[in-house]
């Protein structure tokens, strides 16, 4: 049995494939595209089929319990009951499938980001966000030193902690991939067109998913050329230009040619296998 690390790839065994995620990459439209494809709430009608394509023992756990979890309509689209439904999924069917393994001879892709916009995206989400006062999100202020965090300093905390200790949303993607195949890539910035190139493996119906927006805190589109970047300027001090803008500063504030290499650096398992 190969190691299954969290987060679980989701597996659809009607249309016999293994999707591989990672936080900050894409999660949100992923689950939405992957439940409405596969349709539980049809399936529940159709108990037969519901049994012929999981087995008998996760069919009678759905129609008996699962079925509150299912999200039907407007829910498909709602992150909580996502989150809701893909950890009662992964629980209660893809860890189980992948131990038997059942899946081997499935269609495995993995939907993947570019390393530098990953992590950006990361930093602003959490550390100058909403989430910034959450109890794990203080304890890696205090591991990288404690007061105010900086994205240099959060780099310094990154270039130490091991993987097995770093959190999900900005440790190297290839931690979960490791002694998987992977058949096929999907670029989080190219996910329409590389999802459509792999329509014949994975069904074409829902795809238009992909062309929704449903990040909750974008980056400025803006230049910054010729302005100061903010490696060092305190997360507080980026909560406040979002709040006088309407979202955060561009990426590109962050990313200099010190810290555009100290993150190859970080991250050079990820440069080394992933399309980019």
């Amino acid at each position: 049995m190969k190691p299954v690390r969290s987060p679980e790839p989701l597996i659809d065994p009607l249309s016999r494939f293994v999707l591989f995620t990672n936080a900050k990459c894409g999660g949100t439209t992923l689950k939405s595209w992957f439940f409405t494809n596969l349709d539980m709430a049809g399936l529940e009608r159709r108990p037969w089929r519901l049994a012929s394509a999981f087995g008998p023992r996760f069919a009678a756990r759905q129609l008996l319990r699962g079925r509150r979890l299912t999200p039907r309509g407007p829910a498909l689209r709602d992150g909580e009951a996502l989150r809701r439904m893909t950890n009662y999924y992964r629980a209660n069917y893809c860890v189980p499938a992948l131990a038997s393994g059942a899946t081997e001879d499935f269609f495995r892709f993995a939907v993947v980001r570019d390393p530098e916009s990953r992590l950006v995206s990361a930093y602003l989400d959490k550390f100058c966000g909403e989430d910034a006062g959450r109890p794990w999100v203080r304890a890696v202020v205090d591991q990288a030193g404690g007061g105010e965090i900086t994205f240099a300093r959060f780099l310094d905390y990154l270039a130490r902690v091991e993987d097995a200790e770093c959190n999900p949303h900005w440790r190297r993607q290839t931690y979960v991939l490791e002694g998987h195949r992977i058949d096929a890539w999907v670029r989080l910035e190219r996910i329409a067109e590389d999802f459509a190139a792999i329509g014949d493996r994975i069904g074409r119906a829902h795809l238009d998913i992909f062309g929704e927006r449903m990040q909750s805190a974008p980056s400025a589109r803006i230049s910054w050329e010729g302005r100061p970047p903010l490696t060092e300027a305190p997360a507080s001090e980026i909560a406040a230009w979002r709040a006088e803008n309407g979202a955060f500063p561009p990426k590109a504030a962050f990313l200099t040619d010190e810290t555009r290499a100290r993150i190859r650096e970080i991250y050079a398992a990820d440069y080394a296998a992933l399309p980019y």
